[in-house]
Formats: C-alpha cells, structure tokens, sequence
C-alpha cells in the first residue's frame, strides 16, 4: 500500500536570518518560529523573450528570478518581529517602532506540511527575500468573520554560492525514528562554504 502524501496543513513556519549569501559560502543564523501559520502562496517570477529571424521563431529565452511569495499569520508578537530585524522594540513602552518597507533582507524560510499519511514534509527555502510586512483589513464589526491577518511577502530566490540548491526538504520516516531531525532542521543554524 502507497504512503498517502496528499498535503493537509501548513504549520511551524520559522525565519532564520542569512547572514552571508555570496559566491564563497552561505550562512543563516537560527529558525525564529512564526506561530499560527495560515496560507502561504507562491507565483513564478519569469520573463520570456521571444526571437524571430525570417519572420518565424528562431528561440524563446525563459529566465526565472525566483518565485512571488505572500505568507498569512494570525499574528507576530511584536517582540518578535523586531528579534527578525523588521524594527526596533521598546520594552518599557512595549512599542515596536518599524518600517514595514523592509526591502532587501533575507531570511531562509523554513516550515512544515502535513500530509494525509500524518507523515509531513520539512522545507527549507534558503533564500526568502523579504520585501514587506502588513497587517490585513480591519473590521468594525465585533460578529464579522474577517480577520486581520499579518502579511509578510517576498521572493524566494537562488543562493548565490554556486552548487548550493535552493531548497531542501525531509519527511518524518513511518517510525518517526528522525522527528528530532526533523526538528532541528527546522530551527538549526545553516553554514555552507
């Protein structure tokens, strides 16, 4: 019988920030775990070009920068999002003073889904370009179903290091004999090079 490996669930989304992405070597600090994962959806960056000599299509050039990325959160403790480098926390006042422009910083996107086979898939996406973050619209009905989500949108790109893949990924093994791996591959610092 076959594992049924459908996805069900999205859950223990997790940033770590990437404190070297260059042709020598590739590093990312920690996971930071994002509580309450929603939805994340994904669009391909790509532009093609097409040359015609003689009037017919002599080539098509595809290049691909990497995929658009929007992830939905119930909500991010502002301590939180400034331990991520998205602002500054004030402790006494518990005020986040923040720029949600956030352009250029880079993170490696880690997260877990859950398949009909209770066995879930670990990702590790070791480029996610962070370009902003917002809250979702409010509602001044106390009986609305909305809610107001936090919105955190990127790129997910190519590391620069040459020969290092885009992404990884694991599966919890039937006997769950690689959970704690499983684990730590979510949260584990990353240094290649």
């Amino acid at each position: 019988m076959s594992t049924k490996r459908a996805a069900t669930g999205f859950k223990g989304l997790a940033l770590a920030p990437v404190t070297q992405n260059d042709l020598l070597g590739y590093v990312s600090g920690n996971g930071e775990a994002l509580p309450f994962a929603g939805s994340m959806t994904r669009t391909s960056k790509e532009s093609t070009t097409d040359l015609y000599y003689d009037d017919d299509l002599y080539a098509q050039i595809k290049a691909v920068m990497g995929e658009d990325v929007e992830i939905r959160v119930a909500e991010v403790p502002l301590s939180r999002m400034a331990e991520l480098g998205m602002g500054t926390f004030n402790e006494e006042t518990e005020t986040l003073e923040a720029d949600f422009n956030i352009a250029g910083k880079e993170y490696a996107l880690r997260f877990v889904v859950d398949t009909l086979s209770g066995l879930p898939y670990y990702f590790n996406y070791r480029v996610f370009e962070m370009t902003g973050i917002r809250f979702d619209n409010f509602t001044t009905r106390k009986d609305s179903i909305s809610v107001c989500e936090v919105i955190i949108t990127g790129v997910l790109k190519r590391p620069q290091m040459g020969g290092l893949a885009p992404w990884a990924v694991m599966q919890l093994k039937e006997d769950k004999s690689n959970q704690e791996a499983c684990t730590a591959f979510l949260t584990a610092a990353e240094n290649k090079g």
